[in-house]
């Protein structure tokens, strides 16, 4: 992967892709392409890791230094599109390793729920740029009510709670409904019935990944993660392109 701009951080206690990622205004997809040779769910104190930064990150200055290089001039606001795929993203691959931890039972299963939740924040707060404070605090409240009945699917298909397994679906997809309404009456621009397309495909999708994975079948399994990346992609890229186009009709008005 070509990076003008790499940077090593040497690995300190707390670290993880999902805090590196935040620290240097990247993806945690990003960062494990970089690192091939890492394991992304054992990070090591004292590992050094090459981080190609986003174009929002801004290198600490040097003591002495006053000048103003290097420093955004977009109010910190920096490009939607690249935020919310980023935002995202992270949220997909935060959530395999959390499928990934689960499915091993490994130890590190409340640290990715955090980390999770607080993507979920690093989301509504995208939004919070043309939303009010309530709404963005309901988007909130539904996005990490996603994750954890999300992560509850993972636990009861893994036990093979079949019942257990079709409500949770169908509380998944009335609360991903409910995401979708909430945005669509945020956004004129976007469309109710698209949003929930989207939502729902992503929830079946990630049913899909999670039997996958607890099946073993790991070739099956990585195809799937592809394919909810590209998808959650194209939802980012629709959440942007919504947001801007409302902001620049609103203020012709």
């Amino acid at each position: 992967m070509n990076c003008s701009n790499s940077i090593e951080h040497t690995v300190e206690a707390g670290d993880t892709l999902y805090k590196l990622s935040r620290q240097y205004k990247t993806t945690v997809s990003s960062i494990i392409l970089s690192n091939p040779r890492i394991n992304p769910y054992n990070l090591q104190i004292g590992m050094k890791i090459e981080i190609c930064p986003g174009r929002e990150y801004t290198r600490p200055e040097m003591p002495g230094n006053t000048g103003d290089s290097g420093i955004s001039n977009n109010n910190g606001k920096g490009n939607l599109k690249e935020l919310m795929r980023m935002a995202w993203l992270n949220h997909t691959y935060l959530f395999r390793m959390l499928l990934v931890s689960m499915a091993a039972d490994l130890p590190d299963q409340q640290e990715l729920v955090t980390a999770l939740i607080d993507n979920a924040e690093e989301i509504a707060d995208l939004f919070g740029r043309y939303y009010p404070e309530n709404t963005v605090n309901s988007l909130r409240d539904l996005l990490v009510r996603q994750v954890e009945l999300t992560g509850g699917l993972i636990t009861q298909k893994k036990e093979g709670r079949a019942k257990d397994t079709e409500e949770q679906v169908r509380r998944l997809n009335e609360n991903a409904d409910r995401i979708a309404e909430l945005l669509a009456s945020a956004t004129p621009e976007y469309e109710e019935s698209v949003l929930k397309e989207m939502f729902r495909m992503h929830v079946d999708l990630t049913g899909q990944e999670i039997n996958e994975r607890l099946a073993g079948n790991y070739e099956k399994d990585l195809q799937t993660f592809w394919n909810i990346q590209r998808q959650i992609i194209a939802m980012a890229d629709y959440f942007a392109n919504g947001l801007e186009t409302e902001a620049k009709e609103s203020g012709l008005r």
